[in-house]
């Protein structure tokens, strides 16, 4: 019997990664939902399910801060009744709606902002969409205007108000971001941010196979070129400088590509030339050892 049920659970995860290849989170999100329907409904503190988007702006907003306050983050499903665990499904229309005004009170509403990916999956018949808030990095993640106090925390399945106890722990917890983790622009669509960086480069300077289709996006947020946001991305700092087509396409870093100065004689009193690379570091560092070797002294 142990068994059969492994072979079932192997099958279902196994199932859930070959429709959902560029969602790593989906096949964890699924496991913890199954889990907590079964044998007696609870919910966990890593997941939430509702039957559909809570009129509640504000209750909304604190669960998203919980989660992003939560080891991991966390996951809100959506198409399951929150009283009796029973499977609803939501419709099309529904997940856009769903996934749309969320992903506007990650961004509008809470300090810093929370950036969601999402998932629709055929659930026993029935469409559940399910919505990923990773952890964040700085934290306590609280509402946008108010000071610290206003920050939510998972706990015993619940969303509940962090004391003052809590929010010293996820200061504690805290880290301050890394400026190659930080926005080289503003929201793109999935298509121009993958677009606007040299993938097929990258990934031959790393030695690996480029994935293909909806994948190619997640490998690249992996490898921290782009931060995902539900169907759209934001270019890193560090996707830019490295793996950039044209850096002026960046505005904050139009003026950081590498330049190459010849000058004459063994100072600096007379410049002969000078080229300003346009490509990321890791794309032109080739064509610019290149020319060094081939270009003769002055």
């Amino acid at each position: 019997m142990k068994r059969d049920e492994a072979n079932i659970l192997k099958y279902f995860n196994n199932l859930l990664l070959h429709l959902n290849p560029h969602k790593p989170w989906l096949e964890k999100a699924a496991s913890i939902l199954r889990h907590a329907l079964s044998p007696i409904p609870t919910e966990p503190n890593e997941l939430d399910w509702k039957s559909g988007l809570s009129p509640q702006k504000q209750r909304l907003t604190e669960h998203l801060s919980a989660f992003a306050n939560h080891p991991a983050g966390g996951f809100l499903v959506f198409g399951t009744d929150s009283s009796t665990a029973t499977i609803l499904g939501v419709s099309p229309n529904q997940a856009s709606d769903i996934t749309g005004r969320l992903a506007n009170l990650g961004r509008d509403a809470l300090e810093p902002p929370v950036t969601i990916d999402h998932a629709v999956m055929d659930w026993d018949g029935a469409s559940l969409l399910f919505v990923h808030i990773p952890e964040q990095p700085v934290k306590p993640v609280h509402l946008r205007g108010k000071d610290l106090q206003h920050a939510w925390i998972r706990s015993g399945g619940t969303t509940r108000k962090a004391s003052h106890q809590d929010i010293g722990a996820l200061m504690l917890n805290s880290r301050t971001p890394r400026w190659e983790n930080l926005r080289a622009c503003t929201r793109l669509s999935l298509d121009e941010a993958v677009e606007r960086l040299d993938a097929v480069a990258i990934a031959k300077l790393l030695q690996r196979p480029l994935p293909e289709g909806g994948a190619l996006a997640a490998w690249m947020a992996e490898e921290n070129l782009l931060e995902l946001d539900g169907d759209g991305a934001y270019v890193t700092n560090f996707g830019a400088i490295a793996a950039a087509r044209d850096l002026r396409q960046f505005e904050p870093l139009d003026r950081k590509g590498v330049r190459l100065i010849r000058y004459r004689g063994l100072n600096k009193v007379e410049t002969i030339e000078e080229q300003l690379g346009r490509k990321g570091y890791a794309l032109g560092l080739g064509g610019l050892v290149r020319q060094l070797k081939t270009d003769p002294s002055p």
